[in-house]
């Protein structure tokens, strides 16, 4: 059962790039110009420890990269949460999104999405599990100070259990994407991902508020709900988690 869970893996990452192989050798042959490509990406990290009567640590980081070349759109996304007080570890949350999309269109309005999804977090009940999807999405605001898009698609999940044992269930993906700019560099955004399996449903949502500081630096509150229909026995089916990070955004 784990080759075949790395095989589905492999096979995805190999159908990626083997479709910019593709693009790639298309241009090459045709003798047209490289498409133009553009690299973004946000670093944040958040911290505070307190000795005495409380002795408390937490640390946590939203980071993110976008790579961009002509249709083709990348995105990698990790956040991470740990707490402790008095020496126990009350929160050790680690989520990893990597996302390629191929729109069809310069319109940048309808486009193919190759999902991969990998949590970790004792305090949920599952040593960890990861997702892989394909699926198709659309942008409807492509202009002004709003951007919202929503996708779909099919893929599995295969949980791996605190206290022993793993399952594979096939999953279906929902996701929705929106962002306000109502400032200079001051950003909402709220995102939602819906992973439907046989065995229960995920739900996470992370709403974020973004204001500048000083150049390219700001603040960023988060608030991350992690919510699951049908949660180990003796877990709680929620989890929330309020972070504050620098963030250093470039270019």
């Amino acid at each position: 059962m784990p080759g075949n869970r790395r095989s589905r893996v492999h096979r995805l990452v190999l159908s990626l790039v083997l479709a910019l192989a593709g693009v790639a050798s298309a241009y090459a042959s045709k003798g047209l110009a490289a498409p133009k490509h553009s690299l973004s990406g946000q670093a944040g990290l958040g911290y505070a420890a307190a000795t005495g009567t409380s002795n408390t640590r937490t640390l946590d980081t939203r980071d993110r990269v976008r790579y961009g070349q002509g249709l083709w759109r990348f995105t990698g996304r990790l956040s991470y949460d740990y707490a402790s007080s008095l020496g126990l570890v009350s929160a050790n949350r680690l989520v990893v999104n990597l996302k390629g999309a191929h729109y069809f269109s310069g319109e940048k309005e309808n486009f193919f999405l190759l999902a991969l999804r990998y949590d970790r977090n004792p305090f949920d009940g599952y040593r960890h599990y990861q997702v892989e999807s394909v699926g198709a999405g659309h942008r409807f605001l492509r202009h002004g100070s709003m951007r919202f898009k929503v996708d779909g698609g099919v893929g599995y999940r295969q949980n791996y259990y605190l206290m022993g044992g793993h399952e594979n269930a096939p999953m279906v993906r929902l996701g929705a994407d929106y962002r306000w700019r109502f400032g200079k560099k001051t950003i909402f955004s709220q995102r939602l991902t819906v992973l439907a399996t046989t065995t229960g449903t995920l739900l996470t949502s992370t709403t974020g508020l973004t204001a500048p500081i000083s150049g390219n630096f700001a603040l960023k509150v988060s608030e991350v709900v992690d919510h699951y229909t049908s949660a180990p026995a003796g877990f709680v089916p929620t989890s929330t988690f309020t972070t504050l990070n620098l963030i250093y955004s470039f270019p």
